[in-house]
């Protein structure tokens, strides 16, 4: 029995930023904060297979549509929004104040 691999190109983050139409750095910040999944590292470059990148694309892009089946979706889905961005701007000013730190001591 002779297996056919079917052939792909594997996603870079600089495709994954073309196609998501944000910047490399928020790739990479998606990819710390849990948001993108976590690319396989060939070398010193990263790449996605392109069937984990859009399967976890598409999985993102109908949970709305599965929310809305629930009649107070909405009021959860703003909650779970407020949430997740205070938590997101605390963890970024814990950072820069952690980088302005060691700035100041010289390290």
């Amino acid at each position: 029995m002779t297996l056919h691999h079917i052939p792909f190109t594997p996603l870079s983050k600089q495709a994954v930023a073309d196609l998501l139409d944000i910047s490399i750095r928020s790739v990479e910040n998606w990819i710390n904060e849990g948001i993108l999944p976590a690319p396989a590292k060939l070398g010193n470059r990263v790449f996605w297979h392109p069937d984990a990148f859009y399967g976890w694309l598409s999985k993102r892009l109908l949970e709305p549509a599965a929310e809305a089946q629930s009649p107070d979706a909405p009021a959860v889905a703003i909650k779970t929004c407020s949430k997740q961005s205070y938590s997101v701007a605390g963890s970024l000013r814990a950072s820069t104040e952690r980088k302005l730190a060691r700035l100041e001591g010289g390290e």
